[in-house]
């Protein structure tokens, strides 16, 4: 191979490895610049709902119970609140809730990210039939215990499961944790 040909090769080879690292480094910087931690984001959004502070999860791992899953578990600073991130599969993907815990009863019911198309059939106030539900005597949902004049069948579902996530790891990690301990 002549020398010719070997340096422009080279020269190609070099100015492709410089392109591939600055891309590289852009696409880094730019991702450090943009990203948001979902931990943190999960934290402030357990504050924004509840006026409480949260400054450490119980549960990063989370557990699942059927078909329903509870992402991060925390407990308010204070005391007062049990914050849960479940989530589920629904009708166009994972539904998620943000379930909130006050003296063993549901305080709030929060629609977290989802990607859920059939919400205009939903009324405004539709978690408000969760709020006050005794977790203590609450064994799990059904698809036809919650109201609603939906015929999202897939949504009611991931409703459900993600309840029942709720329900299932309350009494058994914390109401059978503080029970036994």
């Amino acid at each position: 191979m002549d020398k010719t040909k070997f340096r422009s090769m080279a020269k190609c080879v070099l100015v492709l490895a410089i392109i591939a690292l600055c891309s590289g480094l852009l696409l880094g910087l730019f991702n450090w610049i943009t990203y948001v931690d979902p931990l943190q984001s999960t934290y402030e959004q357990f504050s924004a709902d509840t006026g409480a502070v949260f400054s450490k999860m119980k549960d990063e791992e989370g557990a699942s119970y059927g078909n329903g899953s509870v992402v991060y578990y925390a407990v308010s600073d204070d005391g007062q609140y049990h914050a849960f991130l479940v989530q589920a599969s629904g009708w166009g993907g994972t539904l998620q809730m943000y379930v909130y815990i006050r003296d063993a009863h549901v305080s709030k019911v929060v629609l977290g990210e989802n990607g859920e198309t059939l919400w205009s059939q939903f009324e405004d106030d539709f978690f408000s039939q969760f709020v006050g539900l005794d977790l203590l005597q609450t064994d799990a949902f059904g698809q036809t215990d919650i109201q609603t004049g939906a015929t999202a069948k897939k949504t009611i579902q991931a409703i459900a499961d993600a309840m029942n996530a709720v329900v299932q790891y309350y009494n058994d990690q914390v109401a059978g944790g503080e029970n036994n301990g």
